[in-house]
């Protein structure tokens, strides 16, 4: 920023401070609107986004302003020459009070600043250029009657809608500068918005577009990570970002357990995981219970300081097992980087996703309860078979016998034997031409066709309700078998 700016500047912040009773009397009704966007929001968006060298900063939030009301920082009277005389820090948001939020419905409000553009409103006032054509882009109304001129919608990842400045100048969010740049998008927990940046939840990328002039498009960078060479890089302009603040969760999955997970290892466990909207996470807690409340629960692992975004029961941080087949309700608290806990964030209650189990992961959703996860009723069974000869040779035929245990609850928890029908078998081998007497009996025979690395693999699924069904594949070597040599008198 020029001197003759800086000085032009600091004598108007002198004005307004001199002047407090005339300020807050015209600045009063835009306060108002302000706190009530804000109570009514639920994301408050902070940092701030790169308007080109010559209008630089678009800030946020007024906690973020450089210049503005943090005169005293480096930037701003430091770059007076010496003797720099009178100057002074000024609280943030005490005379320049703005803030931009994104409420329940992703529909953006409030006010942006820029030291050149002044306030730039996501309020709307009027018809944005293209008459609300993005609305229907919107997962929620996002018009004039409700004030809004911009909106993030979820499934594309990516903000639609204007801003429009002090001076008149309009914002197109979704607006692609060129062909390999990309719009204004927020990255979420599913999936990149811009794949090799790890960009965190929360996190905005992209450009919008500003007509400065009849026929001038000035971009605006949300992120320095992403900006590229002509608006530079983190290093030359700034670790500039445009994010959601607020540590908020957006999706829990349980009990992330499946099938061969629990052949493999043992059917009582569950793994918790859970994914972050925005914000950074510094601690976490989890609740357990057999009811919907969190009064007296079944465990309750309290604060566990760390950034995880999974849990695993019993495990090195879990001393709990849940018991077999039972329902359970969780819940999950989350402390951010100022030590601000969350509210309990319950198990299906957070998004549609919680409700997408399958046979594999919750046995079916058996209670048809989305807000619970259900644990596996026993044991699976144990596959396990010998085979006789041991050598296997190509064209002869080798004998394969089932010894496999299944069990009946989780009490008792010894296995049962295989057997009277108890069970049932499929024999596979991965040798194309061999020839299986019988794939569905506990013994079989096969004659193998190659002479090669083959595997057998027997599958046992037991009969019952829950018909859990656990594996068993073992290496063979098939070879040829030696030539016979017979001694034959010359004629």
């Amino acid at each position: 920023m020029p001197t003759s700016q800086k000085i032009k500047y600091f004598l108007k912040f002198n004005q307004l401070a001199l002047g407090g009773l005339i300020f807050g009397v015209l600045f009063f009704g835009g306060v108002f609107l302000i706190l009530r966007n804000v109570q009514a929001a639920t994301s408050t968006v902070r940092g701030s986004a790169w308007w080109g060298d010559q209008l630089q900063y678009l800030y946020f939030d007024c906690l973020d302003d450089v210049v503005g009301d943090r005169l005293d920082q480096e930037g701003n009277l430091y770059a007076l020459p010496e003797p720099r005389g009178f100057h002074f820090y000024a609280t943030p948001c005490t005379s320049i009070v703005h803030h931009v939020s994104l409420d329940a419905n992703d529909n953006l409000s409030g006010q942006a600043w820029n030291y050149s553009k002044g306030l730039v409103y996501f309020d709307a006032t009027t018809t944005p250029p293209d008459n609300y054509a993005f609305n229907a882009n919107c997962p929620h109304t996002c018009n004039l009657s409700n004030n809004c001129w911009a909106c993030y919608n979820e499934t594309d990842q990516q903000v639609y809608g204007w801003g429009h400045a002090a001076d008149g100048t309009w914002i197109k969010l979704d607006s692609e500068i060129t062909a390999t740049t990309s719009p204004t998008k927020i990255q979420d927990w599913s999936k990149s918005v811009l794949p090799g940046y790890n960009i965190e939840p929360g996190i905005f990328v992209g450009y919008a577009t500003a007509t400065t002039g009849p026929g001038i498009l000035s971009p605006l960078s949300f992120n320095c990570l992403t900006a590229g060479d002509e608006d530079g890089s983190c290093a030359t302009r700034g670790d500039y970002k445009v994010y959601i603040k607020n540590l908020q969760l957006h999706h829990m999955s349980a009990p992330n357990w499946s099938y061969q997970q629990a052949c493999g290892d043992t059917a009582l466990k569950v793994v918790l995981r859970w994914y972050i909207k925005s914000g950074t996470p510094t601690a976490y807690r989890l609740i357990f219970n057999t009811s919907n409340s969190t009064s007296s629960p079944v465990f309750d692992s309290g604060k566990i300081t760390g950034s995880a975004i999974q849990y695993t029961c019993p495990g090195p941080l879990c001393a709990w097992t849940p018991n077999y087949g039972t329902n359970y309700y969780w819940w999950i608290q989350l402390w951010d980087e100022d030590d601000a806990p969350t509210p309990l964030y319950q198990f299906g209650t957070v998004d549609d996703h919680d409700g997408t189990l399958d046979l594999t992961t919750d046995g079916g959703n058996p209670d048809n309860n989305i807000q619970t996860f259900t644990t596996y009723k026993h044991e699976f069974p144990t596959p396990y078979f010998t085979w006789d000869p041991y050598d296997v040779l190509v064209a002869t035929t080798t004998d394969f016998t089932s010894d496999s245990d299944y069990y009946i609850d989780g009490q008792p928890a010894a296995p049962q034997d295989c057997s009277g029908g108890t069970c049932q078998y499929l024999w596979t081998t991965t040798d194309t031409g061999a020839l299986i007497a019988s794939s569905t009996n506990a013994t079989t025979s096969i004659i193998f066709y190659r002479a090669t690395n083959t595997t057998v693999t027997l599958r046992v699924t037991e009969n019952s309700p829950e018909a859990y069904t656990c594996s068993l594949t073992e290496p063979l070597e098939v070879n040829y078998g030696l030539p016979i040599w017979r001694e034959v008198k010359a004629q």
